[in-house]
């Protein structure tokens, strides 16, 4: 689920107007008449995990098929980058892209079309698990197709824990607390997180819905009602007892996701919650922290709603979004071919191996799985709860509420938390 992306307010095609096209996408739809190629937009560019997997699977298409890819890759504002395309008679014909924000109203804005048609034609339906397709449902449609599903754990530097004299990962918060103040004592920063970002707000809603049930957290999230829901309410009061007892890093309000990268990676600090998307790249990080890691999830709190600690796990992450000029009749077949590939099983374990998703198909992956991380992570069932992730229930109130939770990570009480909040999510 890669969220590089900074999050901004949905807004319907209809809308907006024809802005300057960004350089990068000027020649999409140049060819918007020839049927032996089609025009990419993808969210894993260079230096992502993923690119070199997808790479092959391009070259491997076009040398079966004859039919050119025209790869444009995804700029940090991937959502307004195509929707100006669209808006400038550019439409890409498929964009590689998350579930996130504003792609969570691109059916309804027209910018792409459904795809449960093509899921039973293309021979997808008995191949793509059942719970990946239901989370790229919104309305009774499908949206897209998922392809990049995630785990995303607590990660735990236990050479740094046990220097600290912290002999076991922190199973409640109670003991978290505890192995902060022992972390500072060595000069180590405790929980590293992206108080300034989307980390930061993934981490706040993990906490928050510590004593709250499921489908009560879902309509919260939806709706809001944080002030007015006890339980909600005590996982906030929850977050500020953390924040105030110094478990986060001491510049939390002000970090962004590289900064929370950085520092874990460098061994300045002992934890951080990061998703399967960075297995591979703290390998190549190259400072040994992928074998200094452990795998967890957060420390449940007394009275708790969850028995074990919680973390995230999904298939929200980046999957294939059909536009309405690639469901033209001349380009259509052509995405058949194009998408299909991606779900055979060498693909699919290419990307396991390559950038460690979580497969959305079945099968046995197991062998693919040679980063250590992924394979730890693939074990996370028997030792985690899943918590909601927020990012479908929140849509486009996500940028508001970062801007409330940068707060919550410097100063504010719960009170001036929840009210920001319930603010935030009624726009």
């Amino acid at each position: 689920m890669d969220h590089r992306t900074r999050p901004r307010a949905v807004r319907a095609v209809a809308a907006l107007v024809a802005l300057a096209l960004t350089p990068a996408l000027a020649a999409c739809g140049d060819d918007a008449a020839a049927p032996d190629s089609i025009d990419v937009v993808t969210r894993w560019s260079a230096g992502n995990s993923a690119a070199a997997a997808q790479n092959r699977v391009f070259q491997a298409f076009t040398a079966e098929t004859g039919i050119k890819v025209n790869v444009t890759e995804g700029l940090e504002t991937i959502d307004d980058q195509v929707e100006n395309a669209v808006a400038a008679g550019k439409s890409p014909d498929v964009v590689i892209v998350n579930l996130f924000d504003k792609t969570l109203g691109w059916l309804d804005a027209g910018v792409t079309v459904p795809v449960d048609q093509y899921v039973k034609d293309w021979g997808l339906a008995d191949k793509i698990k059942p719970a990946a397709l239901d989370e790229w449902r919104a309305g009774g449609k499908l949206q897209g197709l998922p392809f990049s599903g995630f785990s995303w754990p607590l990660w735990y530097n236990t050479e740094l824990l046990k220097q600290a004299g912290v002999d076991k990962i922190p199973a409640t918060t109670d003991e978290l607390i505890a192995a902060a103040a022992k972390l500072r004592a060595k000069g180590v920063a405790p929980l590293a997180v992206g108080g300034n970002d989307w980390t930061g707000q993934k981490f706040f809603y993990q906490v928050a819905q510590s004593y709250t049930d499921a489908a009560t957290m879902q309509k919260v999230m939806q709706q809001g009602g944080y002030c007015a829901t006890p339980s909600v309410l005590d996982g906030i009061k929850l977050f500020t007892q953390l924040r105030d007892a110094g478990v986060f890093v001491d510049n939390a309000a002000g970090l962004i996701a590289d900064g929370m990268y950085a520092a874990y990676y460098s061994g300045k600090a002992a934890i951080m919650p990061a998703g399967s998307w960075a297995y591979t790249e703290s390998t190549a990080a190259g400072t040994g922290i992928d074998k200094r890691t452990t795998l967890g999830g957060f420390p449940v709190p007394s009275g708790a709603t969850f028995k074990k600690p919680t973390a995230y796990r999904g298939f929200t992450g980046v999957g294939f979004m059909i536009t309405k000029r690639g469901a033209e009749p001349g380009r259509i077949d052509n995405l058949r071919k194009f998408i299909t590939r991606f779900y055979a099983d060498a693909s699919v374990g290419d990307f396991v191996k390559d950038s460690g998703i979580l497969p959305p198909t079945t099968g046995d992956f197991a062998a693919y799985a040679t980063n250590p991380l992924l394979t730890q992570s693939l074990g996370l069932d028997a030792t985690v709860d899943y918590a909601v992730l927020p990012d479908v229930w929140i849509g486009s109130a996500s940028d508001r509420i970062i801007q409330v939770l940068t707060g919550a990570y410097g100063k504010s009480t719960p009170q001036q938390i929840c009210a920001g909040l319930d603010t935030a999510t009624k726009g």
